[in-house]
């Protein structure tokens, strides 16, 4: 027995060790996969009149394996001896980077072209990506070898170019990816080159610009370029864009959806892009109806509140965004439910109030009524007549002059307009309307809901308890 007690210890122990290390490892696992997964990377471009020959140099690459996206154009895939070990973590088949120390490699392929580049062209997609991960930064060098002259976006602000007799030299950098790569022929004077937007353009409203860049700055969006040509055909990426808009206010609104499209993953409505648009930038964008969606927004909540909503919205990036996550991170910063969102977006014929819920669950006489909200208005809670006065014997009716509340032995008429209702045939003048007529359904203020309808109402962390004063008397007597 001895013997016996003595190895079942032993195995505790070393059950107890391997738990340990069990854990310790995948909690070390877990902290390395929180890690951000970027790299930088820097790219060059060669201009041919066959191909653009890229060489693509990786830099602050993880020690992990890393699984090359190649653009599915690319041809001649191979490695770039950039340095002696440049190549040192490219597998054979050239379609990874396996685990290593070394944090720099570097590769090189071609994009072939499909004829000459006369008018203008657009490279989709040309450049190799690391799967799962993305460039925190690039710098990206064009060489234009046949010196075709024209302009070249990608998104990236221009810091460097040099023209020479027989070659052409452009140096861009900045935070982020670049996906597209264009050519035109016509050359348009840069017009404004800010910390968040470079404008190419002739006639252009260019001062207002400014106004823009710096809007776009303040919501941290990588730099994007606009190009203002009427000879070219539009063309909208996630980073540039081509385009025949004059107009500031247009193209701006074009350029802030982009960047909310790039930031979040949208669902529902395509208004939803055009909301996140104004509350990151603190300016309506978009249609009028999100324009006046947004400004009310702006006007039901506090600066203190607007700021605060702004970065839970941040903290989002990434995630998916409709219309009912919206209306989370409004209870969230209030502390109160709305449909605002969601009912604007669904319906965007009719322009619906900015109303708060009280979040509590309502009960009348013990059951639970999910589909009941209750108003919160001007500092005043607000009751719907219909479904919880049906719920205690009342039936519920109106005419386009007036609202008729019934049962057996109580005859409520409440005139829509005049300041009096009418009680079993008797008149009582009001200072105050004692409901509201809000999204065409009937609310009654508290006060005179309770008085009115002779109805006790208790309000607790949770819940609020609906009861008739008449079955409070009932129990009373038993």
């Amino acid at each position: 027995m001895k013997y016996l007690l003595r190895a079942v210890a032993v195995l505790l122990v070393v059950n107890t060790i391997l738990i340990y290390m069990h854990y310790k490892q995948a909690g070390e696992a877990f902290a390395k996969g929180d890690a951000p997964l970027t790299y930088a990377q820097e790219i060059e471009v060669v201009n041919r009149p066959d191909a653009l020959y890229i060489r693509h140099h990786f830099r602050n690459l993880s020690e992990d394996r890393q699984e090359i996206v190649w653009p599915a154009t690319s041809v001649n895939r191979s490695c770039y001896l950039e340095e002696a070990t440049s190549c040192e973590r490219l597998d054979d088949n050239v379609t990874a980077f396996l685990e290593g120390v070394n944090d720099s490699q570097s590769v090189s392929y071609e994009i072939p072209k499909e004829g000459s580049m006369q008018k203008n062209a657009l490279f989709h997609e040309p450049f190799a990506a690391l799967h799962g991960m993305k460039a925190a930064f690039t710098t990206m060098h064009i060489t234009d070898e046949p010196a075709i002259g024209g302009i070249w976006i990608n998104g990236l602000e221009r810091v460097g170019e040099k023209k020479m007799d027989s070659i052409d030299y452009l140096l861009y950098r900045g935070a982020g990816e670049v996906s597209d790569l264009y050519w035109q022929q016509r050359e348009l004077p840069l017009v404004h080159q800010g910390k968040a937007l470079s404008v190419f353009g002739a006639g252009v409203e260019a001062d207002r610009f400014g106004e823009v860049d710096e809007a776009l700055h303040l919501v941290g969006a990588d730099h994007s370029t606009i190009v203002i040509d009427n000879e070219n055909p539009a063309i909208d990426t996630a980073r540039f864009m081509i385009t025949s808009l004059a107009k500031v206010d247009q193209v701006a609104d074009r350029i802030f959806t982009n960047h909310m499209h790039s930031r979040f993953s949208v669902s529902g409505n395509a208004a939803i892009v055009e909301v996140l648009a104004s509350i990151m930038s603190g300016k309506p964008v978009g249609a009028d109806n999100t324009r006046h969606m947004v400004q009310t927004f702006f006007d039901t909540l506090s600066e203190e509140e607007s700021k605060q909503f702004r970065k839970l919205l941040e903290a989002r990036e990434g995630q998916a965004i409709d219309a009912a996550v919206l209306d989370e991170l409004v209870l969230e910063v209030t502390g109160f439910k709305t449909r605002y969102f969601s009912r604007n977006m669904q319906d965007d014929s009719v322009r619906y109030p900015f109303l708060f819920e009280d979040p509590r669950e309502v009960a009348l006489e013990g059951e639970v009524l999910p589909d009941v909200q209750i108003i919160l208005k001007d500092g005043r809670a607000y009751y719907p007549a219909k479904q919880l006065l049906s719920g205690v014997g009342y039936d519920v009716s109106s005419n386009e002059r007036s609202i008729y509340i019934e049962n057996a032995l109580r005859q409520f008429r409440f005139p829509k307009k005049e300041l009096f209702y009418v009680y079993n045939d008797r008149k009582f003048n009001v200072v105050t309307m004692p409901f509201e007529i809000i999204d065409e359904e009937f609310y009654f203020e508290e006060n005179w809901f309770k008085r009115l309808f002779l109805l006790s109402i208790d309000k607790s962390g949770e819940t609020i308890e609906i009861v008739p004063i008449t079955r409070l008397l009932e129990e009373a007597d038993r």
